[in-house]
């Protein structure tokens, strides 16, 4: 696979196999999550939550266990690709997420800019300084570029891209419906991205990528978060024992 076709990894993790036709080795099919693990529910968007204005100030958090279904297609080719995030670990005092796909441990930082992938432990590909799928807060018209070098075992790649977030939109995939933030990516080589992001489920409900003469797209078909722990409601204030 040439450098062209894997540098993109970031925000479909594993998904470089897609432009190449080849989908197996990095994003094979599993079979759903145990009885006991509990799906979000579809999103049954309510006429009020359709006009409050979207909301996306800072970056999710991800916790180990979060997993993301995705069915891709590109031309007569289809498939399943499961992202789940396996844990955490600090490179150089900085922390990052671990988000696996297939035998791949994709590091994002958590701002969620992609900065490589490890297989068993060990380098596969960087991208130096780490690319900013999304910049907080997510707005309409928020611009931001991005110059950075991409190394795998083909070589180096210097990348030149250039994101907008274009609008909100609400999305219809197999997961439900949901309010989402399109942004585009263009590369100064030809390649261009359109994804939507959604904060109810802290990631992406929709991808359209094209390289060259290939187009692909990935819909979110389920979202299984793990349990998030509500404070405590706080009690009353004691009286102060000063008069």
């Amino acid at each position: 696979m040439t450098a062209r076709g894997r540098w993109w990894a970031p925000l479909l993790i594993g998904a470089a196999a897609l432009a190449s036709g080849r989908c197996a080795s990095s994003a094979p099919p599993r079979e759903a999550a145990p009885a006991a693990r509990q799906e979000a529910p579809p999103s049954a968007l309510t006429p009020q939550a359709e006009t409050t204005p979207l909301i996306a100030t800072t970056p999710p958090e991800w916790l180990t266990g979060d997993e993301w279904t995705f069915g891709w297609a590109s031309g007569a080719n289809t498939g399943i690709k499961v992202v789940a995030i396996a844990g955490s670990m600090e490179i150089g005092g900085t922390r990052y997420y671990l988000a696996r796909v297939g035998d791949l441990d994709h590091l994002y930082t958590r701002d969620l800019r992609w900065a490589g992938a490890l297989r068993s432990g060990r380098v596969e590909m960087r991208m130096t300084p780490p690319e900013p799928w999304f910049v907080w807060p997510l707005e309409t018209g928020h611009r931001w570029s991005h110059q950075s070098r991409f190394e795998d075992s083909n070589g180096t790649k210097q990348r030149d891209d250039s994101f907008t977030v274009i609008g909100e939109e609400t999305i219809e995939v197999p997961a439900g419906r949901f309010r989402a933030f399109k942004i585009v990516r263009r590369g100064a080589d030809g390649d261009a991205d359109e994804y939507w992001y959604a904060p109810q489920v802290g990631y992406y409900v929709k991808w359209i990528g094209r390289r060259a003469d290939t187009q692909f797209e990935e819909l979110l078909q389920s979202y299984r978060p793990v349990p998030r722990l509500i404070p405590a409601p706080r009690g009353p204030t004691p009286p102060s024992d000063q008069k």
